[in-house]
Formats: structure tokens, C-alpha cells, sequence
């Protein structure tokens, strides 16, 4: 009776604990002076904590920093508009910790301003540069700032953060992941040999305790991509994805699944099915006995349009021979997390007939591959496709014979593949 007892309260001071733990951190964020305070606008915007999370998440991604940058004819205008875009990130998160202190996303909202907020200001607290219509009290910047980087450490051992965000945090940490990560690549750098086990422990490590959490798995993509600017031999890479096949966390398997196939590529015929943005079923295994480029391409890619005369050139002479194209096409239909379906569906039809127009007028009858998610397209990111283009080139049995048949290559290729 007594070790129950002794238990109960034990479970009591625990959750007793946690619960000041929760209130402690939440009269942190109150406390949180910002110098950029968010627009009426922004404040009004923020009903409630979901549309108020995705106002900063949105702002924060990839894909906005590349939209906020296109169209910029140099480095110095990009830079200026991706300032203003934190600008944006520090107002929408600043509104979303002021109405919901109490959220659990608010770890991952401060994780996301200290990321993007020591764009802005240098040590002092004064301006990288001066943005228009933008300014600050630079006392007040840096006392935030270090606030919010303080926040964002403490986040890994935050009672209510989500695994996400506690790995995150943990990854920052002295020996965590950023810094096993940057050891191989300062190695790699220098040309100085890499050791990668430490960097694969720690990936393994924070797979089995976060076995729910999908951006884990992106780290593979940088794992093997340093693997091979260090020149590790086939088998060790090959050895390596096994092992992070067995991953409990199914992001981390999936990501080691499509190492594995990348790898073994040249050694198993060549597997790929979809249905062509017109509507023709596309299996390449109904292309046995041709010789067929995968064109791996977008029409936004300068450098994929200058290879179209040539393409094209071996197309008409050779399709008669046994020579067939299949088309990957790697459109941006600017999809963002917060489109609607409709938003959504707008923006596929939009991108669907950018490329319809464009291969027809370019007189392109060969079919090509949709999905609208730029570099995130599903068959290009299973091969590890990193720049475009790209061209495999399949013998008549299927096999890969060459990932870069570009130019005159293509033909010279073509030619010897049908014995011509």
C-alpha cells in the first residue's frame, strides 16, 4: 500500500512540476516585447490559432522565400526582398505568440523567428540593411532576440512541445545533428577524410525517439549526398540505407527505401508508371525492346529548352528505329499548405495548360509527367534528381545506360544502343 502510495505521489509532484513548468514558459512569452509589432491587419486576421499558425508557417517556407525572390535581377534585390519577407515572419509571429502564449505551437513559432530573425539585425541590434517603410528600436531587437533564441533552445526539454519541435531543438544542440552534420561537410570541404558515423548514429538515434516525426527523413537526402562528394564506395552506401531501412520512423525508411532504389538502379531494369498530363496511360515496361530517354525537365529551366532542338532532332530521326521519349515534366503550380481544394485545383489546371501549350507549340508528342510540386515532384526526388535537366537514357531491356545523355551524347548514344 505504502509503494502506491509513495507513487501516486510521486506522479502528483510530476505532474505538479510540469504544470509550473507550462506556466513558467507561458509568462515568458507574455512577457515578449517585440520591435516589430504586427499590423492591425495581421492581428484582426488571427481568429483563432490554426489560421494564425499557418500565417507564420507559410511566410516561413522555401517555397515563399523563392516566390519573394523571383523575378529579382540580382543578389542584392533578392536579399532586400527576402528581408521584407521576414519582416512579415516577425510581425505574423509576434501576432500568433501575443493571442495564443498558450499553444504549443508557439515552440515552433519561436524556432521560426530565430531562424529568420538574425537575417535582419547585426550583433548591436542595427539593420543589415535599411528596409523601406521598416524600422526599430535596436535595444529592444536584441533583448527580443535573445529571448527568443533562449526559447527556441529550451524548447527540447519543453513538457508541451511537439516531437517535431523538441527535435528540432535537440538537432541544434552541441553534438546534435547540425553539428555532426557540419563536421563531415567541413571534412568534405577541406578534402580531408569524412567520418561519417557519428552523423549516421545520431540520425538512427533520433529516428527510434521520434519515430512519428516525417522531416527526419529529409536528412537522408544530405546524408547520401555527402556520402557521395566524400567518393564512399557503392557497397558502404548501399550497406548504409539498409540499416537506415530498419528505421522504426517511416519517414526515415521510406527515405532509405528510395536511396536504395537510386543506388541499385544501373543493377535492375528501370520501373516507371503514370498517367501523362493528356490522359495516356505510361508504363515503360510496354517500351521493351526501344531504346527511350526519361527527360527529366520544366518549362521554367533555361537550360532544359536549349536541349529541346536537339531532342528533338534525334526524335525525328531515330522514332522510326525503335527511339521513344518519355517526358518528367518538374512544373510549379505554386502550391502553398493553406491553399483550399479550389485554390489548389485552380492552380494544377493553370500549370496543366502552361504545359500543354508549350509541348504542343514546341511540337513535343511524346508524354509527359505532372504532378505540379517543382523540385518535390514524386518521380524526380525518388531518383535524387538535384538539377535539371536530366536525361536517362533505357536500353532495349530496361537498364539505365547513362543519366546525362545531353547534346550531341543523346544521339551518339541512340545510335550505338540500336546498332546503327
Amino acid at each position: 500500500m505504502k509503494t502506491i502510495r509513495h507513487a501516486l505521489i510521486a506522479f502528483a509532484l510530476v505532474l505538479a512540476s510540469t504544470a509550473f513548468a507550462a506556466e513558467e514558459a507561458t509568462a515568458r512569452f507574455t512577457a515578449l516585447k517585440t520591435p516589430l509589432e504586427p499590423t492591425p491587419e495581421m492581428l484582426a486576421a488571427a481568429t483563432d490559432a490554426d489560421t494564425a499558425f499557418k500565417a507564420t508557417a507559410s511566410l516561413s517556407s522555401m517555397d515563399a522565400l523563392m516566390a519573394a525572390a523571383a523575378g529579382k535581377a540580382t543578389q542584392e534585390e533578392r536579399l532586400t526582398a527576402m528581408r521584407h519577407l521576414i519582416v512579415k515572419v516577425v510581425r505574423t509571429g509576434s501576432a500568433f505568440l501575443q493571442k495564443f502564449p498558450e499553444d504549443p505551437r508557439r515552440w515552433r513559432v519561436v524556432q521560426m523567428l530565430d531562424s529568420a530573425s538574425g537575417e535582419l539585425i547585426n550583433a548591436d541590434g542595427s539593420p543589415k540593411e535599411i528596409l523601406e517603410g521598416v524600422t526599430w528600436d535596436t535595444a529592444t531587437f536584441v533583448e527580443w532576440r535573445k529571448e527568443i533564441v533562449a526559447l527556441s533552445a529550451d524548447a527540447a526539454s519543453a513538457p508541451d512541445a511537439p516531437p517535431e519541435v523538441k527535435l528540432r531543438a535537440e538537432s541544434n544542440q552541441p553534438g546534435g545533428l547540425r553539428s555532426t552534420s557540419g563536421t563531415v561537410q567541413k571534412a568534405i570541404q577541406a578534402k580531408q577524410p569524412a567520418d561519417f558515423g557519428p552523423f549516421k548514429a545520431e540520425i538512427l538515434r533520433l529516428a527510434e525517439k521520434y519515430p512519428t516525426v516525417e522531416n527526419l527523413g529529409n536528412q537522408l537526402a544530405l546524408y547520401f549526398n555527402y556520402r557521395s562528394r566524400a567518393g564512399s564506395q557503392k557497397e558502404e552506401m548501399i550497406a548504409d540505407a539498409q540499416d537506415f531501412a530498419r528505421s522504426g520512423n517511416p519517414a526515415v525508411k521510406k527515405a532509405a527505401d528510395a536511396e536504395l532504389d537510386k543506388l541499385t538502379a544501373f543493377d535492375k531494369p528501370f520501373e516507371l508508371s503514370f498517367t501523362a498530363v493528356d490522359g495516356r496511360k505510361v508504363d515503360i515496361k510496354d517500351y521493351r525492346g526501344k531504346v527511350v530517354l526519361v527527360d527529366f525537365w520544366a518549362t521554367w529551366c533555361g537550360p532544359c529548352i536549349a536541349e529541346i532542338p536537339h531532342i528533338k532532332k534525334v526524335y525525328a530521326e531515330y522514332r522510326d528505329r525503335d527511339f521513344d521519349i518519355i517526358g518528367v515534366s518538374l512544373e510549379n503550380a505554386m502550391l502553398k499548405p493553406d491553399d483550399t481544394p479550389d485554390q489548389t485545383a485552380a492552380k494544377h489546371e493553370k500549370a496543366k495548360a502552361k504545359l500543354n501549350e508549350f509541348t504542343a507549340k514546341t511540337d513535343m508528342p511524346w508524354p509527359q509527367y505532372y504532378d505540379g510540386k517543382h523540385w518535390k515532384n514524386d518521380i524526380s526526388t525518388r531518383f535524387g534528381i538535384a538539377g535539371i535537366p536530366a536525361m536517362f537514357l533505357i536500353d532495349q531491356e530496361g537498364r539505365i545506360v547513362t543519366t546525362d545523355a545531353r547534346g550531341e551524347k543523346l544521339e551518339a548514344e541512340v545510335k550505338r544502343l540500336l546498332g546503327l
